[in-house]
């Protein structure tokens, strides 16, 4: 089986991700205007058989245009997501697609700092994309639909 094949078997979303800014249950809303993310959620197959990757689903995420941006602050967003996708916010890859020619991805990391009761508090650690980053997200990219 080919490694695209195997990828887009393995998408678990591919599409546009919106919020109305309303709070509707428990939880706050990922931003309190409205707003609307491309994202494209895969799990990556292990190249070794029995091994199970520490962080084996990517979410790669870009804005828009339509709305609120969540850039500068991800983690309501990425705990929406986690919730609604069945994920574990630790153990995916956060990638924010620029959509820019000279810093085209940055890798999001959301590390556990506290807990009180139920709720978790994460700090949130973002970085420039390595080369080879590029090339395997962009790799991977090429194998799932087009917004």
């Amino acid at each position: 089986m080919s490694y695209c094949l195997s990828l887009l078997e393995r998408s678990v979303y591919v599409g546009r991700y919106s919020w109305d800014g309303i709070k509707t249950d428990a939880r706050d809303p990922i931003a309190w205007s409205a707003g609307t993310y491309d994202i494209k959620i895969y799990k990556r197959p292990s190249r070794l058989a029995n091994v199970e990757l520490l962080k084996p689903h990517v979410c790669v995420y870009s804005k828009t245009g339509i709305g609120q941006s969540i850039s500068a602050n991800p983690e309501k967003f990425a705990q929406h997501i986690c919730y609604d996708f069945s994920l574990h916010i630790e153990r995916v890859i956060w990638v924010e697609n620029l959509l820019s020619k000279d810093r085209q991805y940055d890798i999001i990391r959301f590390k556990r700092i506290r807990k009180i009761g139920a709720t978790i508090f994460y700090k949130t650690v973002k970085r420039r994309a390595g080369m080879d980053e590029i090339l395997q997200i962009e790799n991977e990219l090429k194998c799932l639909p087009f917004l």
